[in-house]
């Protein structure tokens, strides 16, 4: 299965696409997209829609994961903004066809590193020993982590559904 995990920012939008087999996950492309600060929002989402869209057509995900929004009270106004880019992700997966699937953070980095608190310099540092590579930044490590959660999820899901089967 083909996995799209995005790390949503309207400043840096860290991305990796990888094969998810099992708990085996292979990476094929890790990148970031980097809209101009200078640039009105509108013009920042089309950048980023239009990267996502060129990603998603040459790939073809079954699923694309996100984060669930969050932000901190002392800064109301991220939210708004990181709520556009993922509309902009959200649109692309409907419009694809493609599974879309949300995670907090807190879980995809308990899944991931054992801890829900952990920082992203932490998840990227777990993401490089596990895959015995650097990672370009905090963003796709990141992203990386919320593919592994899915994994997890996956895995859950073939167990327990395997499980119903042979009760019945």
């Amino acid at each position: 299965m083909i996995v799209l995990g995005i790390d949503v920012g309207i400043r840096v939008c860290g991305y990796v696409v990888c094969r998810v087999r099992n708990l085996d996950i292979e990476i094929i492309k890790e990148g970031e997209i980097k809209p101009c600060v200078r640039q009105s929002l509108p013009q920042r989402l089309h950048h980023i829609f239009d990267n996502l869209e060129k990603e998603i057509s040459t790939y073809k995900p079954q699923a694309i994961i996100v984060e669930k929004l969050y932000s901190h009270y002392r800064h109301p106004t991220t939210l708004g903004v990181l709520s556009h880019v993922r509309g902009v992700i959200a649109l692309l997966a409907f419009r694809s066809s493609v599974e879309f699937r949300e995670y907090s953070p807190t879980r995809a980095r308990k899944s991931f590193i054992g801890r829900g608190s952990a920082d992203s310099a932490r998840v990227k540092k777990m993401a490089e020993n596990i895959m015995g590579r650097a990672f370009k930044s905090v963003h796709t490590a990141d992203a990386f982590s919320l593919v592994v959660a899915f994994s997890h999820e996956k895995k859950m899901e073939r167990v327990l559904s395997g499980a119903a089967g042979w009760e019945a």
